[in-house]
């Protein structure tokens, strides 16, 4: 990962934030685009992004607190509120007045309720199968959650890790058995710490609901994979409708990380959603 970020061009950096220590990276020439990674997934999930987004944008990827290598203290509260304002913190220490911003799953959850309280702050707002949409249909992760089981993105073994990519995507992935194994020892560390983060994020108001209590009146983008297990992508229109200036894009044969499954594609349509509204604007 080290040698990818350095391929890329994309600097790893860290500053301070209420005592925290933040990891982010960044790189890339032009606007600043903020992107928020989802539950148990780290910044360099959209390194396959980057790639494609670097020449239009001043790319800023941050671990949130609790994740990938930022810190991640027994008294923090992962509720969208709290996750909220540390990330206006760090915007603010980051000098960042106006910006992008998207995310996948909670990060697009987390994304969205920035936008919600800051709106101000965002040129343009990009969903990524957000998490959060308490109105879209149910499933099996949504159903598991209420219930109190064991939601299938979470595991220890081998074995779950398999399971849980084989959830959350739909196009086969290659992994290696070394990663394998890597993913499988992160996982177990931090299975009940990502427990705990389900159920604070969950308890709260949904996304829907939010949008509902303030409207978002930036450019947006709602990506959605049509086969995603983990989010049903009814919420697309959900939040179409909560948002007048949104545009949705289903992706057949896609899972829940549109941005790994097909992040060409993404690319294109983040670019050309951000053309369409610099003519509308001029």
């Amino acid at each position: 990962m080290r040698l990818a970020r350095r391929l890329l061009g994309l600097r790893s950096r860290h500053v301070r934030v209420d005592g925290l220590r933040i990891e982010y990276l960044e790189g890339g020439k032009g606007p600043p685009l903020v992107l928020l990674h989802g539950l148990g997934a780290d910044k360099d999930n959209f390194l396959a992004l980057a790639r494609r987004l670097k020449r239009e944008f001043r790319l800023i990827i941050p671990d949130l607190p609790g994740f990938g290598e930022s810190d991640r203290p027994a008294h923090l509260s992962y509720a969208v509120d709290p996750q909220v304002a540390r990330m206006h913190q760090l915007f603010q220490t980051l000098g960042l007045t106006r910006f992008h911003i998207g995310g996948n799953s909670m990060g697009g959850m987390l994304a969205g309720a920035y936008a919600s309280s800051h709106p101000d702050q965002i040129a343009s707002l990009w969903l990524l199968s957000p998490a959060g949409v308490k109105s879209a249909d149910p499933t099996p992760l949504n159903v598991a959650i209420e219930s109190g089981q064991v939601p299938p993105i979470l595991g220890r073994t081998v074995g779950d890790v398999r399971r849980m990519v084989r959830f959350v995507t739909e196009k086969r992935m290659y992994i290696p058995g070394f990663v394998l194994r890597t993913m499988a020892t992160e996982q177990s560390v931090r299975y009940e710490h990502h427990q705990r983060v389900i159920h604070e994020l969950f308890d709260g108001p949904g996304l829907d609901e939010l949008l509902r209590e303030k409207r978002v009146l930036c450019p947006t983008l709602i990506v959605w994979g049509e086969c995603d297990r983990a989010l049903s992508d009814t919420g697309a229109e959900v939040l179409r409708q909560l948002l007048p200036n949104a545009e949705v894009q289903r992706l057949p044969g896609v899972g829940h990380l549109p941005q790994l499954e097909a992040p060409r594609l993404v690319a294109q349509s983040f670019l050309a959603m951000q053309m369409r509204a610099s003519t509308i604007t001029r």
